[in-house]
């Protein structure tokens, strides 16, 4: 009723769509965090700590890949922490993933 198209997008549409942008975002971001091998080779496998974005570094699914290459005896350290590394990546998608549920529901404008 009289609103240009720029208008509408910013007042109508986005405000609309906010709550499933902000989903997609932490879902996708959830989804990175739980891919396994991808991650690793982005990584370059190396353990190194940097906040420089240019320089490759270590996650913990490179962790896990690196230390399941080898032969692990049942029951040892490595073997438990790669559980231990598993069980964070899992608890992380799960927290994301209610997060991303609980920003759709609360912002999600019904019409």
């Amino acid at each position: 009723m009289g609103a240009t198209r720029l208008q509408t997008a910013l007042w109508v549409v986005t405000p609309a769509a906010t709550s499933g942008i902000a989903s997609a975002y932490i879902l996708g971001i959830s989804r990175a965090v739980g891919e396994t091998m991808i991650l690793a080779v982005a990584a370059g496998m190396q353990p190194n700590l940097t906040f420089n974005p240019a320089e490759p570094g270590a996650t913990i699914t490179s962790y896990i890949v690196q230390v399941a290459l080898g032969d692990l005896p049942h029951g040892s350290i490595g073997y438990q922490t790669i559980f231990a590394a598993g069980l964070t990546l899992l608890l992380m998608t799960l927290a994301f993933n209610l997060l991303g549920y609980w920003l759709r529901k609360h912002y999600r404008e019904v019409y």
